[in-house]
């Protein structure tokens, strides 16, 4: 991986955080979303969000950006679980997003940024994690069964922008196999 490199969000990162985030729906919800919705994404507002985010003192968040060259090109988020469904099957952490742009998927970021959450999720206690995907999307389930992940039997569905899209719980029971799997990539994405 060229010029590559990860690490915790700041501040200053909010605005370049919501374009990735707009960018990544754009190009990951065509076709499962209105398409006025995603036109009409508020970058302003998701700048807020973003800001709320990565100032949070939420018990065991972390936001971790992608840098390509220095320029945002990705991210992912994590933080305790927080879903009324998992909970009580004992998943302790929760990958609430993480997006690429697709001019730098396949590259193995994605996999480096799994381990960035893996990793930060153990160092706050947490022994597991799940993930929400969408149910018609294989590319981003191919993504998780990859790493490991197994699906958990439990679904949901997302209401957003109009739209109410199926999901699936997948998750990983020992989060040490999720940063074991992709740890060795994340050394060449520091």
């Amino acid at each position: 991986m060229g010029g590559y490199c990860l690490r915790p969000a700041v501040l200053e990162d909010a605005r370049a955080l919501a374009e990735i985030n707009a960018a990544g729906w754009r190009e990951t919800y065509a076709g499962l979303m209105p398409a006025e919705a995603l036109a009409g994404i508020d970058i302003d507002d998701w700048t807020r969000r973003w800001r709320e985010r990565i100032g949070s003192s939420e018990s065991g968040q972390a936001v971790f950006v992608a840098l390509d060259d220095g320029v945002p090109v990705g991210f992912a988020r994590c933080n305790r679980q927080s879903n009324l469904k998992l909970v009580p099957l004992g998943f302790e952490g929760e990958i609430a997003s993480i997006y690429l742009l697709r001019r730098v998927q396949g590259q193995g970021l994605g996999r480096s940024l799994m381990a960035r959450l893996a990793e930060h999720l153990m160092s706050v206690g947490c022994a597991n994690v799940a993930v929400w995907v969408l149910r018609d999307a294989p590319k981003a389930r191919g993504f998780y069964e990859a790493l490991g992940a197994a699906p958990l039997g439990v679904e949901g569905v997302w209401e957003v922008e109009g739209a109410v899209l199926p999901d699936l719980a997948y998750g990983w029971r020992d989060i040490r196999t999720l940063a074991l799997t992709v740890g060795s990539l994340t050394n060449r994405a520091r």
